[in-house]
C-alpha cells in the first residue's frame, strides 16, 4: 500500500490471477470519474434516487471501474490523488489562486506527506520480511512529530479511509484532545466520503454524529471516535475493542497520555493489518518527547516504531515571503542555515537541504514577530528545525529561549551515550 516494491509485487500478482489494470495519469482518472458520475443524474441533471443509474455500465466502463479499484487497493498514493477529497490549500501549490475553498484530491503531495508515505512503506517492507523470517510481524506503528500545517492529520485521514474501503472487515478509532477536534476528524471523513464516485462508495450504516462511520456488508468496516478529555473516569481509550488501524492526533496536548499506554494498547492486534500512528506538534517535556525520542534513537522497546520528524522547511512552498530589497540576513538567520544544513541528512534520508532566501527571509520576520510578544519559545514549539528546539518549556525558565537557541545552533556533532550509576 504504501511501499513502491510492495506496490507493484501485488498489482503484479493480480495480473497472473487473471485481473487487468491499466494506470492512468491523474487528470484522465478524474475525467472518466467525472463523465461515470454523469449516469446518476436525469436527462435534465437532477440526481437520481440513491442506487439508480440513467442506463446501465457499458462493459468498456466496467473495464475501467475494475481496473481503478484494483489498483486503488494496492497503493495509496494512487488512489490519495484521484479520489480522496480534501480542503486544498491554494498557498502551497496545491489549489494556484483559483478557489481558496476548494475541496477534491490534491493535484499534488506535500513534501511532508510524501515522507510519511514513503517512512511507512519501509516499515511496510520490514513487516513482510518479519512475515517470511517468523512467521509473525507486529505491524505498522508510526509517531508523526510535525510542526503546524504538513497535512500529517490529513495523511493519516486518508490511510484510515483507504483501510476502510479496500481491506473488509477493518475495525479503525480515532481520538482527539476535545469533541471540537474529534468533530474535525468526523467532518473530514465525511466529506472524503460524501464525494467518491458511486462505483467506489459503499453502502454506509446510519452513522452517529462525531462518533462512528460505518460501511456495510460485504465491507464491513467502521471507525469510532474519542474525545480524551471525556475518558477520565470512563476506563479510557478504546477498551472492549480490537483496532486494526488507529490515530491519535495531538497526543502532547491529552491531560491523560497515560491512557494510551494502559488502556489503549492493549486493544492494538499484533498483526500485519495493524496501522497505528500518533500525531502531535511538541508541548514541553513529558509522554510526547519520551516516545518520539525514544523511538528516534531506537531504544529498547520501541525498535519496530516509524519517527517522522518534519522540521518547518520540509515543505518548501509552505513557510516563505517575498524577499524585502536590499534584505541582509541577521547574523542569526545565517547561523539558523548553518544549522538546517548540518543537522537536516537525519530527516531527509540523508540528503543536505539549503533552504531557499525566501524560506530564510519568512523566518527571521516570523520569529522577529513571536519576540515581540516575548513568545518565543511558543515559536520554536511550532516550527521548530530540530526535535530539540520543539521541546520548549511555555513557562519562562532560568535560561532565556534566545540564549538555549543559540547554544544549540553553536552546538556541533557529538556522539550520544548512555552513563549507568553502579549501586
Amino acid at each position: 500500500m504504501y511501499s513502491t516494491a510492495i506496490v507493484e509485487r501485488r498489482l503484479y500478482a493480480a495480473r497472473k490471477a487473471g485481473l487487468t489494470y491499466r494506470r492512468l495519469p491523474r487528470a484522465d482518472s478524474i475525467e472518466i470519474a467525472g463523465k461515470l458520475e454523469r449516469l446518476r443524474h436525469d436527462k435534465h441533471g437532477r440526481p437520481l434516487p440513491e442506487g439508480q443509474l440513467a442506463r446501465p455500465v457499458n462493459p468498456d466502463e466496467q473495464a475501467h471501474i475494475d481496473s481503478e479499484l484494483s489498483i486503488c487497493k494496492c497503493d495509496l498514493e494512487y488512489f490519495f490523488l484521484r479520489y480522496y477529497s480534501l480542503r486544498i490549500d491554494p498557498g502551497v501549490g496545491m489549489g494556484g489562486d483559483q478557489d481558496s475553498l476548494k475541496i477534491g484530491p490534491p493535484p499534488e503531495l506535500l513534501e511532508s506527506q510524501k515522507r510519511f508515505i514513503h517512512l511507512l512503506g519501509r516499515r511496510e517492507e520490514e513487516c513482510a520480511e518479519e512475515r517470511k523470517k517468523y512467521k509473525f510481524t507486529v505491524g505498522i506503528h508510526a509517531y508523526f512529530h510535525k510542526v503546524r500545517q504538513v497535512a500529517a492529520t490529513a495523511t493519516a485521514r486518508a490511510m484510515t479511509l483507504h483501510r476502510m474501503l479496500f481491506w473488509p472487515g477493518q475495525h479503525c478509532f480515532a481520538a482527539s484532545l476535545d469533541e471540537p477536534r474529534v468533530s474535525e476528524l468526523f467532518s473530514r471523513d465525511h466529506t472524503a466520503i460524501d464525494r467518491l464516485p458511486f462505483w467506489m462508495k459503499p453502502k454506509m450504516y446510519p452513522d452517529v454524529k462525531d462518533t462512528e462511520i460505518g460501511f456495510e456488508s460485504p465491507i464491513s468496516t467502521r471507525c469510532v471516535y474519542q474525545a480524551e478529555n471525556q475518558q477520565q473516569g470512563r476506563g479510557g481509550l478504546g477498551v472492549g475493542m480490537q483496532l486494526d488501524v488507529s490515530h491519535l492526533t495531538e497526543v502532547a496536548l491529552w491531560q491523560g497520555p497515560s491512557y494510551i499506554d494502559f488502556s489503549f494498547w492493549p486493544a492494538i492486534p499484533k498483526a500485519s493489518t495493524t496501522l497505528h500512528i500518533e500525531e502531535s506538534t511538541a508541548n514541553g517535556k513529558g509522554y510526547w518527547q519520551e516516545v518520539t525520542e525514544a523511538a528516534r534513537h531506537k531504544k529498547r522497546g520501541f525498535e519496530h516504531w516509524v519517527y517522522a520528524f518534519i522540521p518547518w522547511y520540509f515543505n518548501k512552498m509552505k513557510y516563505r515571503d517575498i524577499v524585502a530589497p536590499n534584505w541582509v540576513p541577521d547574523e542569526h538567520t545565517i547561523r539558523h542555515g548553518a544549522l538546517i544544513e548540518r543537522t537536516s541528512p537525519e530527516f531527509n534520508d540523508g540528503v543536505v537541504y539549503r533552504p531557499t532566501l525566501e524560506q530564510l527571509y519568512w523566518w527571521e520576520s516570523t520569529r522577529a514577530s513571536y519576540i515581540r510578544k516575548m513568545a518565543l519559545a511558543e515559536f520554536l514549539t511550532n516550527y521548530p528545525a530540530t526535535p530539540e528546539q520543539s521541546f520548549q518549556n511555555p513557562q519562562q525558565g532560568a535560561l532565556p529561549a534566545e540564549l538555549l537557541e543559540t547554544m544549540e545552533q553553536d552546538c556541533g556533532d557529538f556522539d550520544a551515550f548512555d552513563v549507568e550509576i553502579a549501586a
